[in-house]
């Protein structure tokens, strides 16, 4: 009887060994903060949505041996590792001694203002916690779990539900950005993403230092960027007013970039772009807003044959020479989790 205990003890760790966590998400678009450094009341917040590429794959197994292995691009290496180490953190028992096989499938490139990082952090930690039979952790707690949400929660909320997400900024640094509101996006409307492969936008502690540097945003701008959402994005998206949020998010846009101008040396992170949205003025198509710190612009259109127009017009001006030109979709769920066994 003891042989057996100690077989099926060890059959029920083989179970385990052989069991796979598959995730997918996709990238979240940063259409600009609300409020910096305010004399009273919340900082940050902002409005985003969530779209099915650039994506995010990977497959997280128990590995056999005592030490991690990750396959990825070199630049993801040490954020998977730093990702495993905190989740380990939160685990107790014989789980905290586990090592883990990570294997990325797809990326989402980073400093383009797709949200990469908090995308493979909650990813890694979802599947790590799911393969030790800890599946109720919602994206605030992941992000808790793994230190994500030092600014925008945008990619965390994006991250449990996808969809256009209103975010309402901190009370206090230790705070995650509570969720506003969550409201599908028109599926017929795609978007238009334009990444200058010449030049990364900026984050971590020079996104933090370039904050600091801009000072207080005006009280008047931040209750004009709240009445362009409340009464002008999400009606517009409710009743699927393309004129009407394609004009509202270009405001917006044009707004917030004038305030950081300072720290990004213009509306846009990018040079050119300020031509190439001088030129799509001119044909009278509007929504295009840079996503977080840039360099990606995005332009939100009509439907598929819309933004082939516009992508048509990008490759006859020559941007398709310095650009990565991508038409993509919204995406209206959070990210996909599987769970199986494996031989």
């Amino acid at each position: 009887m003891i042989v057996n205990q100690k077989l099926n003890n060890s059959q029920k760790h083989l179970s385990v060994m052989s069991r796979e966590v598959i995730v997918t998400t996709g990238s979240r678009l940063h259409w600009g903060l609300l409020s910096i450094a305010p004399l009273a009341g919340r900082e940050f917040g902002g409005i985003g949505l969530m779209v099915d590429e650039p994506r995010l794959t990977l497959s997280v197994k128990k590995s056999a041996e005592e030490k991690d292995h990750i396959v990825c691009s070199e630049n993801y290496i040490s954020k998977i590792e730093n990702v495993i180490n905190m989740t380990r953190r939160n685990l107790t028992g014989a789980s905290r001694e586990c090592y883990y096989s990570v294997e990325v499938q797809s990326e989402i490139p980073q400093h383009c203002g797709f949200g990469s990082g908090t995308q493979l952090s909650l990813a890694v930690a979802r599947a790590i916690l799911m393969l030790n039979e800890k599946d109720q952790f919602s994206s605030m707690e992941l992000a808790q779990c793994v230190q994500r949400g030092a600014r925008s929660a945008l990619g965390i909320h994006g991250f449990e539900s996808g969809g256009f997400i209103v975010e309402g900024g901190k009370n206090d640094s230790s705070e995650i950005s509570p969720l506003v509101l969550r409201v599908d996006f028109p599926v017929d409307w795609k978007v238009l993403l334009i990444t200058p492969t010449d030049r990364a936008g900026i984050s971590g502690n020079i996104e933090a230092k370039a904050i600091q540097k801009l000072g207080s945003m005006p009280v008047s701008l931040t209750d004009k960027l709240c009445r362009l959402i409340l009464m002008q994005l999400i009606p517009s998206i409710r009743v699927q007013d393309f004129e009407g949020f394609s004009a509202g998010l270009t405001e917006y846009g044009h707004a917030v970039g004038e305030f950081f101008q300072p720290a990004q040396g213009g509306i846009f992170a990018h040079p050119r772009m300020a031509e190439l949205e001088n030129l799509l003025s001119l044909k009278e198509i509007l929504g295009m807003t840079q996503t977080s710190w840039g360099p990606t612009l995005s332009v939100v259109c009509r439907d598929s044959t819309h933004a082939e127009y516009v992508s048509s017009i990008l490759f006859e001006n020559g941007y398709g020479e310095f650009c990565s030109i991508k038409i993509v979709k919204p995406l209206n769920r959070g990210a996909y989790t599987q769970l199986r066994n494996i031989a």
